[in-house]
């Protein structure tokens, strides 16, 4: 591991630059994020890459279009999402069909290589292929009239349940071989060529995933993850569930959890805190019958819950983050597990920005779950979550099964590699990000041109998370962001410095309500790399200097270093 430095990157530049599975991409002025939030045409034209979820990566839209040139579709009245399994392409019918009046939408449509038509036929001793071999060129896609793709795009958005980049690559250099299948006639179509007809056929092998890869994953995950407290289980690798996103983990958590059958309409679940913005919409699209937010995430909120369940009414589970992104509070674990075990819920816990390095939730919380996409991997180049049943939760059995019921195997063999080869360093990368963090919180903090700093150590929440801080752990504006010269724009825990007006890009046509519920309008959001802390500290002043020569104007910039 060596400390990097890299500058602000031009609009639309990828980030990493010249990655074509970036993570990030470059919004390097304030302007730009808001042009962004608006899809003002003079930025969206300039925009590379972007955040998986937030940007289809060009390569999936490639598939996409072949997919409706395959069908003989006009892509003027229709669109195409690409999802990795059926249950996922079921899901977005159904939320589509929610808001259809009549306007196109297929039924989930697969795309696969048929068995081979030889299969007498042998190459170094075996059957050229079979469909089996070559699964992973199989995907799913939804066609729709294009007025129902701002409502599809809200469901990739939101769920995580979309093909990733490199999975979509592999289709794409497939997709001749592919049949087509699906309950309607319409969207049935034959391979444009046949795998056994090419001499070459060798060199076009499937991927592959090594279990080794997989349990060195998993293992650093349960190693990390595991309580310092004595008296608690070991994690084992089966407790902890691999998903191709974060969000697609909190999707699927969320969706195990609502009870079956008709006590599904009456359920309820709170969230407790500022979440990350999706996370709340990912929740209520889950089937629960009402979700509670208590934004503010204070003892109040606590004590009104409290007061609420004293009264009868009746929660099946509990979703928090430790920290909260953006303001960086931490609740009262310890509060919330007394409430959970004397009323009969389960607790859900975030702790990305807090990592399994840091922060020691287990013993309080039945779930734990994790965006690998970010400090885990650090490179910004491949996406990734895991979900952690604790194993000492009165829950378990109930949780585990459904969860192992529920699970698809849709992990692409390509990200699996990608993020074995990324995380080894991964305890080091943290600490190393920790002390910078608190470098540039210490730094900010002491310039009266920055109204509030949110970071762990300085907010009032502060003695809540030294309790769940591990005995090493850290604490993972217009004017001050143009001149910040860092990398600016989506993500956070990546190898380098990311910023971004947090409520601009997520809260974007929400910021009253936002800002009522503690998440300022002109909040920058830092997440500090493995950078030269002298270096980033040095732009860090230049930026503040900045920010005071148009001081008299009367504005302050409220900052958060993650």
């Amino acid at each position: 591991m060596r400390p990097s430095s890299p500058h602000q990157l031009p609009l639309g530049t990828s980030q990493p630059p010249n990655e074509a599975h970036a993570v990030s991409v470059s919004l390097p002025t304030w302007n730009s994020i808001v042009s962004w939030s608006l899809r003002e045409p003079w930025v969206v034209s300039q925009m590379k890459a972007g955040y998986p979820r937030l940007f289809v990566n060009s390569t999936i839209q490639d598939l996409g279009a072949a997919v409706l040139d395959r069908l003989q579709l006009s892509r003027t009245n229709a669109s195409c999402m690409i999802l990795p399994s059926s249950p996922a392409a079921q899901r977005l019918v159904d939320s589509l069909a929610e808001k259809n009046t009549g306007l196109l939408l297929s039924p989930p449509i697969r795309f696969f290589v048929p068995p081979a038509r030889h299969p007498t036929l042998c190459n170094e001793g075996r059957d050229i292929h079979n469909e089996q071999e070559y699964r992973w060129a199989t995907f799913y896609a939804v066609v729709y009239h294009t007025d129902l793709a701002p409502i599809a795009m809200s469901f990739w958005r939101e769920t995580g349940d979309g093909i990733t980049s490199r999975h979509a690559e592999y289709a794409l250099g497939m997709f001749q071989f592919l049949k087509s299948q699906s309950d309607s006639s319409l969207f049935c179509t034959a391979p444009e060529a046949h795998l056994d007809e090419l001499q070459n056929a060798s060199s076009l092998p499937p991927p592959s995933t090594t279990a080794a890869e997989i349990t060195s994953i998993k293992s650093l995950i349960a190693t990390s993850a595991a309580s310092d407290s004595p008296g608690h289980a070991p994690i084992r690798l089966d407790d902890v569930f691999l998903y191709s996103k974060g969000l697609a983990g909190i999707y699927a958590v969320a969706r195990s959890l609502v009870p079956e059958g008709p006590s599904a309409e009456d359920s309820q679940v709170v969230i407790y805190g500022w979440p990350y913005a999706e996370t709340v919409k990912c929740v209520e699209r889950s089937g629960w019958g009402n979700v509670i937010l208590y934004g503010k995430g204070t003892e109040a909120d606590l004590d009104e819950l409290e007061q609420r369940l004293a009264n009868g009414v009746r929660i099946q589970a509990l979703f928090c983050e430790l920290p909260s992104n953006p303001q960086l509070a931490s609740p009262d674990l310890h509060r919330i597990r007394a409430l959970a075990d004397q009323y009969k819920f389960v607790v859900a816990c975030d702790e990305t920005l807090g990592t399994f390095v840091n922060v020691d939730v287990l013993p309080y919380v039945d779930i734990v779950m994790t965006s690998l996409t970010k400090i885990f991997s650090g490179a910004a180049d491949v996406m990734g979550g895991s979900v952690i049943v604790n194993p000492d939760s009165p829950f378990y059995e109930s949780i585990h099964g459904r969860l192992a019921k529920s699970w698809e195997d849709v992990l692409f063999p390509g990200d699996i590699a990608v993020l074995a080869r990324n995380c080894p360093d991964f305890v080091e990368r943290v600490q190393y990000c920790c002390h910078g963090a608190l470098a540039v919180a210490n730094l900010v903090s002491q310039s009266s041109l920055v109204a509030t700093v949110y970071y762990p150590s300085l907010v009032p929440s502060r003695h809540l998370y030294e309790r769940y801080r591990r005995e090493n752990g850290g604490y993972g504006a217009v004017a001050f962001y143009d001149a910040l010269d860092v990398c600016k724009g989506t993500s956070i825990g990546a190898n380098f410095t990311l910023a971004v007006p947090y409520s601009q890009l997520a809260h974007f046509r929400e910021l009253d309500w936002a800002e009522a519920n503690g998440v300022p309008k002109h909040i920058v959001r830092i997440s500090v790399g493995i950078d030269d802390t002298e270096k980033l500290l040095n732009r860090v002043v230049k930026a503040l200097e900045a920010a005071q020569n148009v001081s008299h104007a009367g504005r302050a910039e409220n900052v958060s270093s993650l």
